[in-house]
């Protein structure tokens, strides 16, 4: 693989174990990268503020502070553009989220190989500029151009082990409750009280645990991301009507479902 785009770049390798720093250290050598070693997180937030990289590799599980408190600090307090990729045994989807969620840009499943690390680095240097919104929704789908949405019921039938009485009971809630989440969400936002409004959408989100709509879901998720870091908040006001009309949709979509249980 051609690593020339890494020549010139200052990396920050953040890695407690003297092994896996000697494979990264040997990988990079050939790139013409230059790179500093830190041995946990507090080195390398110190290591951050007093010289400039290009990249963070972050390791998550180190002594004193873990890579993911890390990442929270630089995030908050030092840079929130440099890309983190993480380093880490954990593979699951699940895991990958949480790195989203944590502010890193990547992550790389310990051990890896050169082409692994190469090709993140590639993704991560090369990738195409961000394309500028045209439009008032910043790249939020407008509500009218929605028609239909995803309603999966799977986590409920498994609860309710064939109690169809105890399926209509979760569904009828579900539909009282969330509109008292939206009117919550809509009074934060008009208060623009953002700390309220994320812990208002991280509720709205707990709510679709069981009767799941995944677009609403995706959007409570990034509303209340934004809300508590403070970032795209010009994003929230069409993600919530984009909300709102995902819920509407879903409602038709329960109440067949409820018909069907009381046949």
């Amino acid at each position: 693989m051609n690593t020339d785009f890494l020549k010139g770049k200052r990396i920050l390798i953040a890695e407690d174990d003297f092994v896996n720093q000697k494979l990264i250290t040997h990988s990079l050598n050939v790139t013409g990268a230059s790179f500093d070693i830190a041995g946990n997180g507090a080195e390398a937030i110190e290591m951050l503020k007093q010289n400039p990289y290009d990249l963070i590799l972050m390791d998550i599980n180190m002594p004193e502070m873990d890579g993911f408190e890390a990442t929270q600090i630089i995030r908050a307090e030092i840079n929130k553009e440099i890309p983190i990729i993480a380093m880490t045994g954990w593979s699951s989807r699940a895991e990958g989220d949480k790195f989203t969620r944590m502010g890193m840009n990547a992550c790389l499943a310990k051990p890896f190989g050169l082409e692994a690390l190469y090709k993140t680095l590639d993704e991560i240097f090369n990738a195409p500029p961000p394309v500028k919104p045209n439009n008032a929704n910043f790249g939020v789908k407008a509500p009218d151009t929605v028609s239909t949405v995803s309603v999966d019921l799977d986590m409920l039938n498994e609860l309710a082990e064939g109690d169809n009485e105890y399926k209509t009971t979760i569904i009828n809630m579900f539909l009282e409750s969330m509109p008292e989440s939206i009117q919550k969400m809509e009074d934060d936002l008009a208060a623009e009280n953002w700390e309220n409004f994320y812990k208002s959408a991280h509720y709205a989100k707990s709510s679709l645990s069981v009767v799941r709509v995944p677009d609403m879901h995706t959007l409570a998720n990034t509303m209340e991301v934004n809300a508590k870091k403070l970032e795209k908040l010009e994003t929230i006001p069409p993600s919530l009507q984009l909300f709102k009309k995902y819920f509407e949709l879903a409602k038709d979509v329960l109440h067949e479902e409820i018909k069907k249980l009381g046949a």
